[in-house]
């Protein structure tokens, strides 16, 4: 046998020693048997646990540590009361094909209970948000804004695959959590609307609810909602035209037609 480098101690070598043998006696017919015979004796060997390395989650490649955790948007799912003019400013069909930027699961669920429509396509920064959005809805498309709704290009939609085009109706449901100005947005947005759809900003909780906002959580909420002398001129600069503008402590609507 091959010698070892492993050093024994001498308390841990004695067990290694031969055993004497012991023939065991014959036990007489008289007497009785042992009711309680002798437990075998078990040596163990007690080993401090080792300790374990911590369990790293799985991120998948490419994917930033900043993307996996996610910001809280739960602030948003109170819908306000002005909810139903946002949707009917959106003129809704069962032809509609609609795209949701930044929805809550309430405005989805809203949309679809007051008018169906061809297509929903919901985008959203927050996979949180889109998981509950799918399992309510599973008929709706969800897609992930890496990044936020700045995108690759600096809009919106390049998170949407190609093969969706011709919307209808935009909704932009939170437009300061989105990270871009308007004009990036209503760029984007040209790419895959169809001549005269409308394209509705709107904040149903309104400017008094939007300054907590910005207070309570600035890493949501990164830009301001636009005035209507900005938003003129990011429309006039991408072939929009606005056709309502509402601007209240309770209500912000803004509705642009695409006249491309």
């Amino acid at each position: 046998m091959a010698a070892t480098s492993t050093t024994l101690s001498p308390g841990f070598s004695s067990l290694l020693r031969p055993i004497p043998r012991i023939r065991p006696q014959r036990q007489s017919q008289s007497q009785p048997p042992n009711p309680k015979p002798p437990k075998p004796l078990c040596l163990g060997l007690t080993l401090p646990p080792a300790t374990a390395a911590p369990r790293l989650a799985a991120v998948p490649d490419g994917v930033a540590i900043a993307d996996v955790v996610e910001k809280d948007w739960s602030f948003l799912e109170s819908a306000g009361a002005d909810l139903q003019r946002a949707l009917a400013a959106g003129a809704l069909s069962p032809a509609s094909r609609v795209l949701a930027v930044t929805p809550t699961a309430a405005f989805v669920g809203a949309l679809l209970a007051s008018s169906p429509c061809e297509l929903l396509v919901a985008a959203h920064e927050s996979l949180y948000v889109l998981a509950g959005v799918k399992e309510a809805h599973d008929e709706v498309r969800c897609f992930h804004l890496e990044g936020g709704g700045g995108g690759k290009g600096g809009g919106v939609v390049e998170a949407v695959p190609e093969r969706f085009v011709d919307f209808d109706v935009v909704f932009v449901c939170y437009f300061p959590g989105m990270g871009i100005s308007a004009a990036a947005l209503l760029k984007s947005l040209t790419k895959r609307c169809s001549k005269g759809a409308r394209v509705v900003m709107f904040l149903d909780q309104g400017r008094q609810n939007f300054e907590q906002h910005r207070r309570e959580h600035p890493d949501v909420v990164t830009s301001d909602l636009p005035s209507k002398s900005s938003l003129e001129k990011a429309a006039s600069g991408n072939k929009y035209a606005i056709t309502d503008f509402v601007d209240e402590p309770t209500l912000y609507l803004a509705v642009l037609q695409y006249q491309g």
